[in-house]
């Protein structure tokens, strides 16, 4: 079994309720693609959702996992990398069409159950934005690029043209459509399609002029099948050694070709050990992933141009949201002193006791000492550290050279403080 599969086998839906009950975590989305789970979080607490994440993760996989089975990063490390995926660059098959969809779905996932906030909502739909622009301004989602695809490649390889061949179809979800796709052109002389769901069977079928069978007769057209490719949604192995030796039976001596793209895997692996049946996962397409990308190095230029205008757009947005927020921070201290103030002056100019003018004066005097009195620290707090930095920060921030204009009587230092 693969390292990820105990992972895989979860819903997502699970894995995000694990995942938003994590310490820190304010906001979380789940990625699963045919080959891999990806978690994505902010959190107010790195250290601990780190560790807790890792310990969750750990808890899933095996004791003797690779070291490197599990891969973390950070800021804009993980921003980047998201971007990459949604356009195809870091899937198992270069430009690879149906992970836009299934960034679309993880997002929308989260999204209806409450866990995205503006943060993630602002990363998600600009990898949304990256993954199609990369996808109508270059050359690399053309031509097969699904996993799909690479299926019925891959089976060409190992017998040869499809043409007169037999095939059953395991499955009925979005990839065994994209299989379905691609064998059409290749002229098999007939198509099985068989599902849990056996209407789903029917539409696919159709789709290829083929035959849908139900889900219990698949041992029976195994033995009748020279290929058969599995990619079902199940969570759970539904192709076992018993079946494969059944099958075989039936066969002549004939060898089966067997090719499992689901994550997590429904072929169980002693499948292979079967006389005469020959298995492969998704693992076996990383060949036929390299030397896609050998083909398409161009294209992956201008499509890493696009995510690097992309990454610039989401830091200048995170800068505004960031300003944004300490506006709104600003105005709310601000406006709260004011309000305090103003009902001080009111109630004095309700008593009756002092000239109007009086109590306008010092309602300026002590509007303006209350405002200027943090700016006013952090300025004699820099002068004395010797911060430049700061001074000149500040002096741009108020419009304000810093250097004192001796052609001009000195103007009166700030009261520093409030008047009563």
């Amino acid at each position: 079994m693969s390292e990820l599969e105990s992972v895989g086998r979860r819903m997502p839906s699970e894995l995000l309720r694990m995942l938003a009950g994590l310490p820190g975590v304010v906001e979380c989305v789940v990625l699963k693609t045919c080959n891999r789970v990806e978690f994505y979080a902010v959190t107010d607490d790195t250290a601990a959702t780190w560790s807790a994440l890792n310990g969750a993760i750990g808890a899933m996989l095996p004791f003797d996992a690779r070291q490197d089975t599990v891969l973390y990063l950070n800021g804009q490390d993980s921003v980047s990398h998201l971007l990459r995926v949604a356009s195809g660059l870091d899937s198992m098959v270069l430009g690879e069409d149906q992970i836009l969809g299934q960034v679309k779905d993880a997002y929308e996932l989260a999204l209806s159950e409450g866990y995205v906030g503006p943060t993630l909502s602002i990363v998600f739909r600009g990898a949304i934005s990256a993954g199609k622009r990369v996808r109508t301004e270059t050359a690399i989602g053309r031509g097969e690029v699904s996993v799909g695809s690479a299926a019925v490649k891959m089976a060409e390889d190992v017998i040869g043209s499809l043409k007169g061949k037999n095939i059953l179809i395991l499955g009925g979800g979005e990839m065994a459509s994209l299989i379905a796709k691609h064998l059409a052109g290749r002229e098999p002389n007939a198509v099985f399609v068989s599902n849990r769901t056996y209407s789903r069977a029917i539409e696919l079928a159709w789709e290829l002029n083929g035959r849908a069978v139900n889900f219990d007769g698949m041992v029976e057209h195994m033995a009748r099948c020279d290929v058969v490719l599995c990619a079902t949604s199940a969570t759970h192995m539904i192709l076992t050694r018993q079946h494969a030796e059944q099958a075989m039976e039936g066969r002549g001596g004939q060898d089966l070709l067997i090719i499992d793209v689901s994550f997590p895997r429904n072929v169980a692996p002693d499948v292979a050990e079967v006389p005469g049946v020959r298995l492969y996962d998704i693992d076996g397409l990383r060949e036929q992933a390299e030397e896609n990308i050998r083909r398409r190095k161009n294209e992956i230029k201008d499509a890493e141009g696009i995510i690097a205008a992309e990454l610039e757009s989401l830091h200048m947005r995170f800068n505004e949201m960031h300003a944004d927020s300490l506006i709104s921070q600003m105005y709310l201290k601000y406006n709260s002193m004011k309000e305090r103030e103003v009902r001080k002056a009111l109630n004095r100019m309700a008593a009756g006791h002092e000239p109007p003018e009086a109590v306008l004066e010092d309602l300026a005097n002590a509007l303006t000492n209350k405002f200027l009195f943090e700016p006013t620290a952090a300025l004699r707090e820099a002068s004395r550290e010797g911060d430049m930095n700061k001074l000149i920060m500040m002096g741009n921030m108020f419009k304000m050279t810093g250097e004192p204009d001796v052609s001009k009587e000195q103007a009166p230092k700030a009261e520093i403080g409030s008047h009563h």
